[in-house]
């Protein structure tokens, strides 16, 4: 065995130019992110955008940069069931949020101390 085809592998690297690519991208989610960010969605809409285009923007990152792509499927599997486990978490607090303050089924006033 020589030194050669011990270190080399067979995936596809991603060139520069694919790298420049998912960098105007994020560049173009961030440009949008502060654009959006003078527009008036309400509270939960704000939230509910800036989170999409988070989301958005990491998975490029988590994608491209952290070599999923070139990654074992099992891998690309553990980072798919944790931004489901992120998901529900975030779906659990959007409903605790919207119960205290918004319209939720369990909308109430809140108890004043006094």
């Amino acid at each position: 065995m020589s030194i050669n085809t011990r270190f080399t592998d067979d995936h596809d690297h991603t060139s520069v130019f694919g790298y420049l690519c998912v960098f105007g991208a994020l560049m173009v989610f961030t440009v949008l992110t502060v654009l959006l960010s003078f527009l008036n969605f309400g509270l939960l809409g704000d939230a509910l955008v800036a989170t999409l285009i988070a989301v958005c923007k990491a998975s490029l990152v988590i994608y491209f940069f952290m070599h999923v792509r070139e990654s074992p499927k099992i891998i690309a599997l553990i980072v798919v069931g944790s931004f489901l486990w992120l998901a529900i978490l975030f779906l659990f607090t959007i409903a605790d949020f919207r119960a205290q303050y918004g319209t939720g089924a369990s909308s109430m006033p809140p108890i004043l101390p006094w």
